[in-house]
């Protein structure tokens, strides 16, 4: 298993940093959304591979529109008021 959490930052094999906006698991796996720290448009979905401690991109469209909502009761959860503070923060 591998330790990673929402908001945490990961560097993936392509050599760009990531940060989990989302972690969810369905039918025994581990679901992660990822967005690009450099470019909010290079998003990926990835499932843990426990064998070898790493990250598998899917590219699934219909298991990715399956883990969608996971992903966002997920992220929904992880939010705290700290979050909140600091969005206001950068709206300002």
């Amino acid at each position: 298993m591998i330790d990673v959490n929402i908001k945490d930052t990961l560097t993936l094999s392509d050599g760009n940093s990531y940060v989990v906006v989302s972690k969810a698991i369905h039918k025994d796996n581990i679901y992660y959304y990822l967005i690009d720290n450099a470019n909010n448009e290079n998003v990926k979905f990835c499932v843990e591979n426990s064998m070898n401690f790493s990250l598998v991109e899917i590219e699934d469209k219909k298991l990715i529109y399956t883990l969608l909502p996971l992903f966002l009761k997920s992220s929904a959860k992880a939010i705290t008021k700290e979050d909140l503070k600091l969005l206001e923060q950068d709206i300002s």
